[in-house]
């Protein structure tokens, strides 16, 4: 008989993900990552998007062309993605159920469609890949990316395209973004149920020096002020992962990271940081409000999910007083 500690640790607070799949080679990783979380009681959404052929041609009706068979194209696509994503899961232990949305007959946009089924499915995770170029049936580009960060009722993990996930199993290494506003402290205890006690754990405050302000206010103060606020973000973060059972205090580390005075911008700082440390997954908030010592999420987060070279988990500021579901007893 199967007991509650046969459920992998890492993933136990997550039991309700669709996975968004197109036919681009980002999505192939995109499923690969979503094998750390096919397991049992887990249920895992495969959803894939067929556009509709109608604005991709507008004129079509007026010259008498007929988009049947282009809809059945685009529906073959969904389908084979979605036969593509299954074929990478197959052997493991979730339940795994598939959706083809039809835009020709549901009618609005990839990333509110999307959104949409994951509020119907009660979904507590997204996973989606992303990439640069945009293509006719491959709408995983970072446009779509950015407006379903808006959308999504739930965190969303953005894998980039070409990234090899070095193992299954448990996450090793977590670096959390930081910024002082409610928005990241909940990121934090989200992507906190990614953790076990074996994972490393690393909270960063990026302290931008490299933007130019007005001669009305010293750079000297405005550094020592997002310096201050940086130490307190990073300490209550720290203090909220210590009092987890899943973390080891041992294995939690915060620091303060700094942009170059020229040059340079906060999301550079930050996946330099990510890759120095070799980080497993970034995990921030994103739509964070800004504060005396400017919070900056928002575009940024956007600006690191198009640039990330591992799996980047973004939490919307709804979750400052939500968490997912408590995870499914396991039954012999």
């Amino acid at each position: 008989m199967e007991t509650d500690t046969d459920v992998p640790p890492q993933t136990s607070g997550f039991r309700r993900i669709v996975l968004c799949v197109d036919s681009s080679d980002a999505s192939h990783c995109a499923a690969r990552f979503a094998r750390r979380f096919a397991q049992h009681g887990v249920e895992l959404t495969i959803a894939a998007v067929a556009l509709d052929p109608r604005p991709l041609a507008p004129h079509a009706a007026l010259s008498g062309l007929d988009l049947s068979a282009a809809r059945r194209e685009l529906l073959d696509d969904a389908q084979r993605a979605i036969a593509d994503s299954s074929s990478a899961l197959a052997d493991k232990a979730a339940a795994v159920r598939t959706h083809v949305i039809d835009l020709a007959k549901e009618r609005g946009d990839v990333a509110h469609a999307l959104a949409s089924k994951a509020k119907a499915d009660h979904a507590d995770l997204m996973i989606l890949g992303t990439r640069q170029h945009h293509g006719l049936v491959r709408w995983l580009d970072p446009s779509v990316t950015d407006r379903l960060s808006q959308l999504a009722p739930c965190a969303m993990v953005v894998v980039p395209d070409g990234y090899e996930s070095p193992r299954e199993g448990g996450f090793q290494r977590i670096l959390f973004a930081v910024d002082g506003s409610p928005t990241s402290f909940a990121a934090v205890k989200i992507g906190a149920l990614l953790a076990t006690p074996e994972t490393e754990i690393r909270v960063v405050y990026v302290v931008d020096r490299a933007i130019r302000y007005s001669d009305f206010v010293p750079m000297t103060l405005l550094e020592d002020a997002f310096v201050k606020e940086g130490e307190l973000a990073i300490a209550e973060a720290a203090q909220c992962l210590e009092s987890l059972r899943n973390v080891t205090r041992a294995h939690v580390s915060a620091n303060l990271v700094s942009t170059d005075i020229s040059a340079d911008d906060v999301s550079h700082a930050l996946l330099r940081d990510a890759e120095r440390w070799n980080a497993d997954v970034l995990v921030m908030g994103t739509h964070g409000r800004r504060g005396v010592a400017r919070a900056f999420f928002g575009s940024v987060a956007n600006r690191v999910a198009s640039l990330a070279k591992v799996p980047l988990m973004l939490v919307r500021d709804q979750h400052e007083e939500s968490t997912p579901s408590p995870p499914l007893k396991n039954v012999g």
